[in-house]
C-alpha cells in the first residue's frame, strides 16, 4: 500500500511556523522590535506599497490577505500594464522586496518562537524508514510514501536531511524531484534522487508545490541550487557556478535568485523546474492508495492543487484528514467532513481532530509495537 502525505500550514505551525493569515501582523511587530532586521530601501517601498498604491490604513495591516497583495501585482506584470502609475520594472522591484520581506518573517517567527519541532523529526524519521525499502535498487517494487507540500518552510526538509545525514549517510537523499545542484560545490550530500538510486541508495521523495525557502535558482539555466539548515531566502549577490564556467560574461544572467510561488489566484507555473515537481506530485497522487491531507484545508486560492486532486486521485482511493479543533464535536467532524466530501464524492473519509503532533505521535506509537 502506498501513502501519499499532502502537507499544508497546519502541518508546521505546531513547530512554530505562521499560517498565511498571520504573516502580515508578525512583520510589523519584527519591525517594531527590530527595526534592521529588514532592508530599510525594500520595507519602504513594502510600506508605501501598502500605504499609497493599495491604501490601506496602518490599524488595517495585520488583516491584510498576502493574496490581495501579489494578485494585482502579478496580473500587471502578466498583462505588461501600469498599477496605480508604477511601471512594470517598479511593479517588479516591489514585488521583489515583499518578497523578502515575508521570507526573512518567516524566518525570524520560527526562530523566535522556538517550539518543539520533535513531532516533525519523528515523522521525519517514519518517511526515512519507510523509504529506505528502496535500498540496492529495490525501488522498481517498492514504492511506500511520499510527501506533497504546499509549504515554504523547511522545518520538515532539515529534518529529514539531518536523519538521513545520521543514519543512512551516502545511502540517501531529500528529493525534491526536480533537478538540483548543490549551494555548496564541494557538498555530496546533495544531489538529485535519480543519481542517488541509480548507485543502489535510497531516496525520499518531498514534493514542494509552491517552492520552498532553502531554494535558489538561476534565470539563466533555471537550475535549483539547495542547501539544508538555513533558509536561504536572500541571494547576496550569489550566481550560479554552472554557468559562470560555461559563459565568459557573468553578469545578471547568472545570478540566483529566490522564487517562491505567491498564494495569489493567478499562478504562474511556467517555470521549468515547477512544472517538472507538479507532473511528479500527479503521479503521486494517481499512485496513492492512502492519502492523509495534514493541516490543509483545500483553500480556495490553491486552485491549481485542487484541481490536481480531482483530476489525479483515484476512485478508491482511502483519504484520512488531520485537522485541530480544541473542542471536537460530532458537529463540527461532520462540518468538516462534508467540505472534504463534497469535493471528493464518494470516497471513504475518515476525519482526525487531534492536530499534526498527536497524529503524529501517535503514527510514532503504532510504529513502535511489536509484529
Amino acid at each position: 500500500m502506498k501513502t501519499v502525505y499532502v502537507l499544508g500550514a497546519g502541518f508546521s505551525k505546531e513547530a512554530g511556523a505562521p499560517t498565511q493569515a498571520e504573516i502580515m501582523g508578525e512583520i510589523f511587530k519584527i519591525q517594531n522590535t527590530k527595526p534592521n532586521y529588514f532592508d530599510p530601501e525594500e520595507f519602504k517601498l513594502f510600506k508605501q506599497l501598502l500605504t499609497q498604491h493599495l491604501y490601506y490604513k496602518e490599524e488595517h495591516f495585520s488583516k491584510i490577505q498576502i493574496e490581495d497583495i501579489f494578485t494585482p501585482l502579478d496580473r500587471c506584470l502578466a498583462d505588461n500594464i501600469q498599477f496605480k502609475g508604477l511601471s512594470a520594472g517598479e511593479i517588479l522591484k516591489i514585488r521583489n522586496a515583499t518578497f523578502n520581506i515575508i521570507g526573512l518573517a518567516i524566518k525570524e517567527i520560527i526562530n523566535t518562537k522556538k517550539e518543539s519541532k520533535e513531532y516533525i523529526d519523528l515523522f521525519a524519521r517514519h518517511l526515512v524508514e519507510c523509504c529506505s525499502a528502496r535500498m540496492d535498487k529495490n525501488y522498481r517494487t517498492h514504492d511506500p510514501v511520499s510527501v506533497i507540500s504546499t509549504n515554504w518552510d523547511i522545518l520538515l526538509d532539515n529534518s529529514i536531511y539531518n536523519y538521513i545525514q545520521k543514519y543512512h549517510p551516502n545511502q540517501s537523499v531529500v528529493d525534491y524531484c526536480c533537478y538540483i545542484s548543490s549551494i555548496d560545490k564541494e557538498d555530496e550530500t546533495i544531489k538529485p534522487g535519480l543519481e542517488m538510486l541509480g548507485a543502489g541508495g535510497f531516496n525520499v521523495k518531498l514534493l514542494k508545490v509552491h517552492g520552498s525557502l532553502n531554494w535558489l535558482q538561476c534565470s539563466r539555466c533555471m537550475r535549483l541550487y539547495v542547501g539544508f539548515n538555513e533558509k536561504t531566502v536572500i541571494a547576496d549577490g550569489k550566481t550560479c557556478r554552472h554557468c559562470d564556467r560555461n559563459y565568459s560574461e557573468n553578469g545578471e544572467e547568472n545570478k540566483l535568485t529566490s522564487n517562491l510561488i505567491m498564494p495569489t489566484f493567478i499562478k504562474d507555473l511556467s517555470n521549468p523546474q515547477y512544472k517538472i515537481i507538479w507532473q511528479n506530485a500527479g503521479i503521486e497522487l494517481s499512485e496513492a492508495d492512502r492519502l492523509v491531507f495534514i493541516g490543509y484545508s483545500l483553500p480556495s486560492a490553491d486552485f491549481e492543487m485542487r484541481q490536481l486532486l480531482s483530476r489525479m486521485v483515484r476512485r478508491n482511493v482511502e483519504i484520512e484528514v488531520v485537522s485541530y479543533d480544541k473542542n471536537p464535536s460530532k458537529d463540527v467532524v461532520d462540518r468538516i467532513k462534508d467540505t472534504w466530501e463534497s469535493f471528493f464524492g464518494n470516497r471513504k473519509i475518515t476525519i482526525h481532530l487531534c492536530g499534526a503532533r498527536n497524529h503524529i505521535n501517535k503514527l510514532d506509537n503504532k510504529n513502535k509495537r511489536p509484529h
